[in-house]
């Protein structure tokens, strides 16, 4: 099936036919890759500082946006005053769609755990807070979890090319190559106390997504998180799913197709095992709304999808 992500592999459509053109973007892929660091526009308006030379780095660089999937179906969803949640928020991508989809009337809480990343994050926020179109950020140098304390972030020769790859585990690793530092734990329980309502919460946890929902328990419990979009390795039905339903969540699996994305009801996402990225889902509190939110078509958050609705 020929979806946004495979066009947009092959060429965007401008280029095609167009040899020149292709020759330029060739030279603007070498200058990537012969850069440290970058500062790229994203299609919403918002400057980014990235590394060309790592993997979500280099996606932005050549494309101009990561993960479509989740980019598309954040944008949709969030609301004008929301407050949004971004778990795993490495240098900052998801984190600028919530910025300037939640409004100035909105907030963005942001977990990230591996000290180097989080330099790189509160880089890109500095930019972002002086726009007058984002919400207040609210950076949070730690891991959430199922409980408060110490976790043991781990990173192996990966990292070197993906920052996104660091990990939370107790287990001792063996390997030369294996770095282990240890980070705060923080629970949204915790932080955020009994009373606050969350819009959007994302995650991209490597692994520990499961330990995320466990330790914000008391907001399922009142369904208040609206919508979550969070990435799970293991086939449907795994933990997490059946976590969430039992909270009395649907859950969606995240389909990319060539006009937007599509909502996989109680099924597996489809992905594609060796250009990735990992398989995406959403569980939310209000199907209807969600579905409602989803369908029209044509990308909202590139293109020219996004002159058919202010928000």
């Amino acid at each position: 099936m020929l979806t946004a992500r495979s066009l947009l592999r092959i060429a965007s459509p401008p280029y095609i036919f167009q040899p020149l053109q292709i020759l330029k973007r060739l030279r603007l892929e070498f200058l990537w890759r012969s850069r440290k660091e970058a500062c790229i526009a994203l299609p919403w308006g918002l400057p980014i500082k990235i590394d060309p030379q790592e993997s979500v780095g280099h996606n932005i660089a050549s494309l101009g946006l990561y993960e479509l999937g989740v980019t598309e179906t954040l944008w949709r969803l969030t609301e004008s005053g929301d407050l949004a949640v971004d778990a795993g928020a490495n240098i900052g991508y998801t984190t600028s769609i919530l910025g300037i989809r939640v409004g100035p009337q909105g907030r963005v809480i942001c977990f990230e755990p591996n000290p180097e990343v989080f330099t790189s994050l509160g880089e890109n926020v500095e930019l972002w807070r002086k726009d007058r179109r984002c919400g207040t950020f609210d950076l949070q140098q730690a891991a959430l979890g199922k409980e408060q304390g110490k976790a043991r972030l781990h990173m192996n020769e990966w990292f070197l090319t993906n920052r996104g790859t660091s990990w939370v585990s107790d287990q001792v690793e063996d390997g030369k190559n294996v770095r282990v530092i240890e980070v705060p734990l923080r629970t949204l329980d915790q932080i955020l106390g009994h009373s606050a309502t969350i819009g959007v919460m994302k995650m991209d946890v490597q692994g520990q997504e499961l330990n995320v929902l466990q330790g914000t328990a008391g907001f399922l419990k009142r369904h208040a998180v609206r919508d979550i979009v969070f990435e799970e390795a293991s086939p449907y039905p795994a933990p997490t799913h059946e976590y969430l339903k039992s909270f009395g969540y649907t859950v969606f699996g995240i389909a990319e197709t060539f006009t937007g994305v599509s909502l996989v009801l109680n099924g597996q996402s489809p992905y594609d095992p060796e250009f990735g990225p990992l398989p995406n889902y959403l569980a939310t509190v209000d199907p209807k709304r969600a579905v409602k939110r989803i369908k029209p078509a044509m990308w909202r958050s590139f293109g020219p999808g996004r002159l058919l609705a202010r928000r």
